[in-house]
């Protein structure tokens, strides 16, 4: 069986895991909104230049 650790390591561990995902969570809300922030002036321009004239052009 394992031992148990003092708790003391005990919370520096979970400490440690809480970092870890603070840090992930940030930086990834960083480059969504950094994403977002590029993208946001496209969404406005069409994204095909094309006439829409009623015909699919997937066919």
């Amino acid at each position: 069986m394992l031992e148990s650790v003092p708790a003391p390591v005990e919370a520096a561990i979970y400490l440690y895991f809480v970092a870890v995902g603070a840090i992930g969570c940030y930086l990834h809300g960083w480059l969504w909104l950094s994403h977002r922030r590029q993208n946001q002036g496209l969404e406005s321009a069409p994204s095909h230049p094309q006439a829409d004239d009623g015909a699919r052009s997937d066919r």
